[in-house]
């Protein structure tokens, strides 16, 4: 869906300057969809789960995509990370003022062999924006890996709580991603994509070029933590509560941030209230 095939009309894209080159993310050529974060033995097991046919089959970009997540769901580190421009700062006040705080968590929560890594805690912790909204006095949310906190103010762009050790996790409604907020954080800019076509399928005679989705890549830029700056190229990820991620540029320095591509995940909603720029496809 939403999709043309054919050589010589893909060729037009580049020649336009509409992508930036056959490997471009948008693509569908393998050079295209590697890129965006296909796992090649997923692309493999999809191709054959085909099987052989002479009819032309009009396939659904989220059952490609779904085939995928369950391979790099497997091998996926897990991190966090927060709208650098949407967020709100939630003072623990009973959390260490050390600037060597830690805690332990895992990389991946059904993997132990993948090994452990260490967060960053702080007494003030930045929360996403959407996810503030909402939350009253003497409410207990759940910032992931650490634990439970009650609020003990609300206001208009910040929060207070006191850090409860022994917190009901499971009684908590909200289970939200955090960052601490200190000079350890990491700039990311996160890139989505959408079809480069607007029509699901194009009849005869329908031209292309009136079809053209004028919205086709999106950047975010967000805030994350620490350990995405050891991060290779095309390593992937799963920014918690976000989605998958491939890595198109590892870190370098603040004017250089990591560079993260967002992958399909086949499903028609994102996995949270953190909606991206463009359709979730």
């Amino acid at each position: 869906q939403n999709t043309i095939l054919s050589k010589r009309k893909l060729a037009w894209f580049v020649q336009e300057g509409h992508v930036t080159g056959w490997d471009d993310a948008r693509f569908p050529t393998v050079r295209g969809v590697v890129r965006r974060g296909m796992d090649v033995m997923a692309l493999r097991r999809f191709m054959y789960s085909q099987g052989a046919s002479r009819r032309i089959v009009n396939m659904e970009w989220s059952k490609f995509w779904a085939e995928n997540k369950k391979e790099i769901d497997k091998r996926a580190k897990r991190f966090m990370a927060i709208d650098r421009d949407s967020n709100v700062t939630l003072t623990v006040t009973n959390a260490p003022s050390s600037d060597m705080s830690f805690v332990t968590t895992a990389y991946h929560p059904k993997d132990a062999t993948m090994g452990k890594r260490v967060l960053r805690i702080a007494r003030d912790v930045l929360l996403e924006t959407v996810d503030a909204k909402g939350i009253v006095v003497d409410e207990e949310i759940v910032l992931m890996r650490w634990g439970v906190v009650k609020i003990t103010k609300v206001q208009e762009s910040s929060l207070e709580g006191i850090f409860v050790p022994d917190g009901n996790v499971k009684a908590a409604k909200r289970k939200l991603s955090w960052i601490a907020n200190t000079n350890t954080t990491i700039s990311c800019m996160i890139t989505e994509f959408d079809n480069l076509i607007s029509k699901d399928k194009l009849d005869d005679g329908d031209d292309f070029k009136d079809f053209l989705n004028p919205n086709t890549m999106a950047v975010s830029h967000v805030v994350g933590d620490a350990g995405l700056a050891g991060l290779q190229p095309n390593e992937v990820i799963q920014l918690e509560r976000r989605g998958y991620y491939r890595v198109d540029r590892p870190y370098l320095r603040p004017d250089k941030p990591l560079v993260l591509y967002s992958i399909p995940d086949g499903r028609s909603k994102p996995m949270s209230g953190l909606t991206g720029k463009l359709a979730h496809c």
